[in-house]
């Protein structure tokens, strides 16, 4: 593919970093730390990022006076070695660094607006993002990590795009009737990101905005098929925008700071007619926004992402008729396990088998292999020998797909460590289901889970802590709750434990996790008649639980000892 003929350079992610100038020559740079800062311009949303958030990826561990002199002499040591292509490629200011995009061809921006510049760049499904680049910072690591989990899902639809286009070139020499026998393509929400409302907002607010919205498109797609326009950029090539005029729903951040408080609000449109279907706002001190560890930001993600989807599916309920397709499949079926029947768990397994062909295949086989945990924990259905055998095959057959979504991943972790004890595996999966999304309640709860099961308390009850904050808005909400009356217990906080059993029974009164927890609290503060009424409950709810054998795989515990000491807590119950 040609470079247009205003670019002075042309800028290779896909693959090893290489940069060349308009004829063609080598003009990479000698500094690893020269070619993390291309590439960290080269992926960003606009090609422009905050001197502040550039510091922070490439010297995360120096204060802010020495990153400051670190990022000043990179800038000369690049304009040193580029010559006067830096003027031409790069526009600096006291604020924020700019790749200029109307003067550097991006692989990475051309490939996605035309997928058979593929081919012309040889470029195949394993060919990684940013190949051999290597930058001793932990900020930069986690940042590659998730670019390469985007690239990764970005390239399997481009090559699936020019698949279906080589088909219908060869569809077009079949007869008429062979025609019908195509495949129904997945159906996706199209969702467009407007340009983001700043108000007053310094330096070092300007990012978080734009921090948002991402927050919230990336955890969204871990649950739903979106095609995503981002209507931010307006210097980008419009090839990228073709459909955007027929988005589904469109989003929209504001951020308003005012001295040292920052209020964020969010808004989601329909498209159709840009009716504004809802907003909500939080409001926060600066420096809680800035706060890379502080809950405000990803819970305000959290919230609208739970809402968000509530939405979707109730759009689906009214607009369609027939059975929820994959739009809202993977949402849906995780809603219908947690409902605690085995009616819904049957319905669940089902609608991830009919749709285990589509392009979302690898989250509905670990959502299939995560049902097996409700059988094992809640009793519902039965795992039979055979069943085992075909959850394990699961299992590791979606892991061998190298999967980089949160949600498959937790999943993963817990059908591997809560069903098959393989704690250590799901120990690692969750470790990177992390590191590719820390916004995910869903994640820190079964990685709050995997600590508690390993003895590692402490981290399990702060991990569960943080699920109750982010998850406060979610349908699962309660599960996160029993997770950390969970963690209470281990810790001997018993009146928060109860506490939070209790939250967690008044939104969903058949979770025997919660019972069983709440049993145990309630006896070790001999609080005894309302131990019985629990028990009582908790039989009708799980008639095996009377079973000392079948007591110890309900608690599922690494450490015997403890294990040994909630059951004979019990005890005089059962």
């Amino acid at each position: 593919m040609t470079a247009p003929t205003q670019t002075v350079a042309r800028l290779f992610v896909i693959g090893p970093l290489r940069l060349t100038d308009g004829a063609g020559n080598s003009v990479t740079p000698r500094s690893k730390k020269a070619c993390a800062l291309l590439a960290l311009l080269a992926l960003a949303p606009r090609c422009q990022r905050t001197r502040v958030w550039l510091r922070d990826k490439l010297w995360s561990e120096s204060c802010e006076r020495k990153s400051s002199t670190s990022l000043r002499q990179l800038l000369f040591e690049l304009r040193r070695d580029l010559g006067g292509l830096f003027d031409a490629m790069l526009e600096v200011d006291r604020h924020a660094i700019m790749l200029r995009r109307d003067a550097v061809w991006i692989d990475i921006r051309n490939v996605e607006t035309d997928p058979n510049t593929l081919t012309a760049l040889r470029i195949t499904p394993d060919t990684d993002l940013l190949e051999g680049i290597d930058v001793a910072d932990e900020e930069f690591e986690d940042w590659l990590l998730l670019e390469r989990q985007a690239w990764h899902n970005r390239a399997t639809d481009l090559f699936a795009q020019i698949t279906d286009l080589s088909t219908a070139s060869a569809a077009r020499s079949l007869p008429q009737a062979a025609l019908f026998a195509e495949t129904i393509p997945e159906p996706r929400l199209r969702v467009g990101v407007l340009p983001n409302i700043q108000q007053g907002c310094d330096a070092d607010t300007a990012f978080v905005a734009d921090h948002l919205v991402e927050g919230i498109v990336k955890n969204l797609r871990e649950l739903h098929p979106l095609d995503i326009y981002d209507l931010r950029d307006t210097s980008g090539p419009s090839d990228g925008l073709v459909g955007s005029g027929n988005t589904d729903h469109l989003l929209r951040v504001r951020a308003l700071q005012i001295r040292h408080t920052l209020t964020l609000t969010f808004f989601l449109y329909s498209a159709r007619n840009m009716s504004l279907e809802w907003s909500q706002s939080i409001q926060t001190s600066v420096d809680e926004a800035l706060n890379f560890d502080s809950y405000v930001l990803a819970g305000f993600i959290n919230q609208n992402v739970d809402r968000i989807s509530r939405h979707f599916e109730q759009r689906q309920t009214t607009e369609l008729a027939e059975q929820p397709k994959p739009i809202v499949a993977a949402m849906s079926a995780l809603n219908m396990m947690f409902r605690l029947d085995d009616r819904a768990l049957e319905n669940a397994e089902a609608m991830l088998r009919n749709h285990a062909d589509t392009a979302s295949s690898g989250l509905f086989d670990a959502m299939r292999a995560y049902a097996a945990s409700f059988k094992v924990g809640e009793n519902l259905g039965r795992l039979q020998s055979d069943d085992v055998n075909a959850t394990s095959d699961l299992a590791r057959g979606a892991l061998s797909g190298n999967p980089f979504n949160s949600i498959s991943l937790a999943c993963l972790a817990h059908a591997m460590g809560y069903v098959f004890h393989e704690h250590g595996l799901a120990s690692d999966l969750l470790d990177k289901a992390l590191r590719l999304n820390p916004n995910q309640a869903f994640v820190w709860d079964h990685y709050a889970l995997n600590r508690m099961y390993v003895g590692d308390y402490e981290a399990a009850h702060k991990a569960a802590e943080r699920a109750v904050y982010l998850g406060s808005f979610s349908p699962l909400s309660y599960s996160y709750d029993t997770t950390l009356a969970m963690t209470s217990t281990m810790l001997g906080r018993n009146q928060l434990a109860i506490a939070s059993s209790r939250n967690a029974l008044r939104k969903q009164p058949n979770f025997a996790a919660a019972m069983r927890y709440l049993l145990v609290n309630l006896s070790k503060t001999d609080r005894e008649e309302e131990a019985r009424s629990t028990y009582a409950a908790l039989l009708k709810r799980d008639p095996d639980f009377a079973d000392p054998e079948i007591q110890k795989t309900r608690f599922r515990l690494v450490q015997k000892g403890t294990e040994t000491d909630l059951i004979s807590t019990i005890k005089k119950f059962t």
